[in-house]
């Protein structure tokens, strides 16, 4: 199943692709999978905003909601709902030196684990997987747990990010601004 850009503002895209088949780990295109997976939480950790705005197809869409997994967006509050312009907007507010809730930088790891991949035979997957997060900022720290949807292209020069959509198991609690990448 092919997203074009302008499907991307529709949730369905982290839906499970239709006539899906799993890919397997151990297989090549699982491995670089995981690895875009890995290079991607490095690349937030690390807070290298273009790098990471670079993974992403124009168009692309990330969702963070709050409370349930699957609310409708446009009738319940997201933590985040963002498309490419709103994200690209996003990476150049972190990005400026006089952001005061980033002063200092979080000091960020990520442990991405318990990876998914299903394919329809397109150019496009569907990856899950979880993983946990840690904070350190000014004397205090933070943990987040939660499961990411990544919808994924597959091109000549690598794979391209269509949606992110991160469910924080706790998204239903008070928590502190998240002002770095998920």
């Amino acid at each position: 199943m092919n997203m074009a850009a302008a499907d991307l503002c529709d949730i369905t895209l982290f839906s499970e692709l239709k006539e899906s088949r799993a890919i397997l780990p151990g297989s090549e295109i699982f491995g670089k999978i995981e690895a875009f997976l890995y290079f991607e939480a490095e690349l937030m950790d690390s807070h290298a905003y273009d790098d990471w705005l670079a993974l992403w197809e124009p168009g692309g869409l990330y969702w963070v909601p709050s409370n349930q997994a699957d609310l409708d967006p446009d009738r319940s509050v997201s933590i985040i709902y963002e498309h490419y312009d709103q994200i690209s907007d996003r990476i150049f507010r972190l990005k400026d030196k006089r952001m005061h809730s980033q002063s200092p930088k979080s000091r960020l790891i990520r442990i991405v684990s318990n990876i998914t991949v299903a394919a329809s035979g397109g150019p496009d997957v569907l990856v899950s997987s979880n993983f946990i997060l840690g904070e350190a900022r000014s004397g205090q720290h933070q943990s987040l747990f939660a499961r990411a949807t990544h919808r994924l292209k597959q091109g000549a020069d690598g794979f391209k990010i269509l949606g992110k959509k991160v469910y924080l198991i706790n998204n239903d609690a008070p928590m502190r601004n998240v002002t770095f990448l998920l």
